[in-house]
């Protein structure tokens, strides 16, 4: 098995981070707006809370009938800007929608997802959709392969949090990258200098236009797994 090393200057790296408060995208920003979630998993609900947060009306789907509708779950859906749609669905609903998030695992070939892809519709990952709200100047690091991704993220952001840079560990693994975003609207305090998200194949199906930043860095860790820096 082959290993890689990766050793950084504190200081230096500070430097080149984002030291100054800078603001998330404004709220409301998607007020007026119908977004449709798809797959109500951890990274699902984050979504549907995001976009609510947001202003945008919410339509959530899962093919689950067994999970509880969010409406139950959510304190500020109200005025019936959320609703939950289980089991079978009508494919107008999403025809209407002004954008379609969809959640890590879910694929392209369910709801007619890589139909409205070809056709022009709106359609996002949701980590796109996380990332259109956190600032430009929050670096991303993000790891991907087939073995070992959630020991190398918890690693990388270790080191982080160890030369005192605000980090945030996340997206497969534990707290979805919408919820660092949600934090973000909602918090006055100076936002994640550094995101390490774990990120899965099906994520990367969907092209990115936020979260779409060029690999600085990549160290192959295994035959079966690469560590990538972005920024």
């Amino acid at each position: 098995m082959k290993t890689a090393t990766f050793a950084t200057n504190g200081s230096m790296l500070k430097r080149e981070l984002c030291l100054k408060t800078e603001a998330c995208l404004p709220k409301q920003d998607l007020k007026g707006q119908s977004v449709a979630v798809i797959g109500l998993g951890k990274s699902g609900i984050a979504a549907a809370k995001l976009a609510l947060a947001r202003g945008a009306s919410v339509l959530a789907f899962d093919q689950n009938e067994t999970l509880r509708p969010l409406e139950q779950n959510i304190l500020n859906a109200k005025d019936g800007n959320l609703k939950t749609i289980l089991g079978g669905f009508d494919h107008k609903l999403l025809d209407v929608a002004d954008l379609i998030v969809v959640s890590p695992g879910v694929p392209l070939e369910n709801y007619g997802l890589a139909s409205m892809l070809q056709s022009g519709k709106r359609v996002m990952a949701e980590l796109d959709f996380a990332a259109q709200v956190l600032p430009r100047c929050t670096k991303v690091l993000a790891v991907t392969g087939t073995n070992g991704k959630s020991t190398v993220a918890t690693f990388a952001g270790q080191m982080l949090s160890h030369l005192n840079i605000e980090t945030f560990v996340g997206g497969n693994l534990g707290v979805p990258l919408s919820e660092a975003a949600l934090q973000c609207l909602k918090s006055s305090r100076r936002p994640f200098q550094v995101a390490v998200v774990e990120v899965s194949s099906y994520q990367l199906e969907i092209p990115n236009k936020r979260f779409s930043p060029s690999v600085s860095r990549a160290h192959l860790v295994s035959q079966t797994f690469i560590l990538i820096i972005l920024e």
